[in-house]
């Protein structure tokens, strides 16, 4: 499926906006406090924070308002998913919603799934076809986008390989760990206090 260039580019450009929506959309219409739920979605979160963590060490410089791509990373996480960084994404959405209420979890699923599954994964795809054909088809064909089942293997060992680079998971991942602080807190704030 061929995705509008126009549509697929602001999207991309706005993807980190989905964040601040989400955030703002909590002080308007807040859920009920439930500790169990509360404490799941705390772990979800941290841990989709942990996987865009492993996933950034990975990868070259990947904050930009155009898609890219210098290699085709098929090791680390891009092993067991071709997304990872949205799949982290999508945990800690999960993880948020959950903290907030069952309606949330629901709104954050349509959302996120229109947004990332129908446009911006579908144009990413589409670049990197382009840019490494078959090989992208064949990484394509063996590893799921964003859950890692089911799945019909692992990819074949690239020449490209690096270990993961702590350093750069660091500088790349500064502000998604400031806005998982910051929507958290926001989520916490308006759960016991406004």
């Amino acid at each position: 499926m061929k995705i509008n260039k126009k549509i697929s580019s602001l999207a991309f450009k706005g993807r980190g906006l989905f964040w601040g929506l989400f955030a703002a959309g909590i002080l308007i219409f807040p859920g009920e406090f439930n500790a169990v739920r509360f404490t799941v979605g705390l772990l979800l979160v941290v841990a989709g924070q942990m996987l865009r963590f492993w996933a950034a060490g990975f990868i070259p410089k990947y904050r930009t308002e155009v898609i890219g791509a210098p290699i085709l990373i098929t090791w680390g996480p891009y092993s067991w998913v071709r997304n990872p960084l949205y799949a982290g994404n999508a945990v800690m959405g999960l993880g948020w919603s959950l903290m907030v209420s069952w309606g949330w979890v629901g709104a954050f699923v349509i959302a996120f799934m229109l947004l990332y599954s129908l446009v911006v994964i579908p144009a990413e795809e589409e670049f990197l076809e382009d840019k490494f054909g078959s090989e992208y088809i064949a990484y394509k064909k063996t590893v799921p986008a964003l859950f890692p089942w089911p799945r019909r293997g692992f990819p074949a060992a690239s020449r490209n390989e690096k270990p993961f680079d702590a350093k750069r998971a660091r500088e790349e991942e500064i502000y998604s760990i400031r806005v998982n602080i910051v929507v958290t807190l926001v989520i916490v704030a308006r759960l016991f206090f406004l």
